[in-house]
């Protein structure tokens, strides 16, 4: 069967009572990391709302207004919430996940910066867009990678995998996609480089390592004090970058 009408029979609006977004957007991966994000700002009173399981909080840090959404799991729902808030107004986004090292010299507690991202998730082939690969926005992503640099902290900058099934993390895929120089492995990120191409607004993502693979033994560092101090730094990190970010790159 051939389809050849790409119009939509749903469209991502902002409803006639809905409240705005801040042009400037994080979206944090997990609860955790969302609780921390609305600890560590100044919220706007009677801003929370919800949207398709992430919840929403417009705050204040450093004189910038920001809307926090999360938690997002997996491409999908994550696209969901993306399409919420550029329909609410959102046009710079930063997304703050973990993701599983495929190297041995990427290490728990180590930030990355996805530079671009293998596509293994069902969600971005939806939108057509003719792109060899999934990538950040490329001002948004050298500022970060400077701002991380200028201010003391190590980052490593590379490709990822994307996958809709981490239960089938494969020893063939987690030593081959290593030894071709993928750094990591998460579930969003592709799509959400792609999807951000496709409707024309700036998204770039700083991951912390929660994991290592590259042994082909897994070794999990989610309740490590090294991962936890790296996630609030990285955090802290990011929400002073988003502060220091001139009007004219928001708007």
């Amino acid at each position: 069967m051939t389809f050849e009408n790409d119009s939509v029979v749903i469209e991502s609006c902002k409803g006639s009572r809905e409240k705005s977004s801040a042009p400037l957007a994080i979206m944090a991966c997990s609860e955790a990391d969302r609780r921390r994000f609305c600890r560590l700002t100044v919220p706007v009173a009677n801003s929370a709302r919800a949207a398709y399981n992430a919840r929403l909080l417009d705050v204040v840090h450093g004189n910038r207004s920001i809307t926090i959404a999360g938690p997002i799991l997996g491409a999908p729902q994550a696209v969901l919430v993306l399409e919420k808030l550029i329909a609410l107004g959102s046009r710079v986004i930063t997304v703050f996940g973990c993701c599983g090292s495929l190297q041995s010299d990427l290490t728990i507690g180590d930030w990355l910066l996805p530079s671009s991202a293998h596509s293994e998730e069902g969600t971005s082939s939806h939108y057509p867009m003719s792109a060899a690969k999934f990538l950040p926005d490329t001002d948004l992503f050298g500022s970060l990678q400077d701002y991380c640099l200028q201010n003391g902290f190590s980052v490593h900058a590379g490709p990822i995998w994307t996958t809709d099934a981490p239960l089938r993390e494969t020893v063939d895929k987690v030593s081959g996609y290593g030894e071709k120089g993928l750094l990591a492995v998460e579930m969003e990120m592709s799509a959400l480089f792609h999807v951000a191409a496709y409707r024309k607004v700036r998204l770039v993502g700083l991951l912390v390592v929660s994991d290592e693979l590259s042994t082909l033994k897994w070794r999990p560092g989610f309740r490590s004090t090294r991962f936890k101090r790296a996630c609030r730094q990285a955090s802290e990190t990011l929400l002073d970058f988003c502060s220091s970010l001139p009007d004219e790159l928001i708007t």
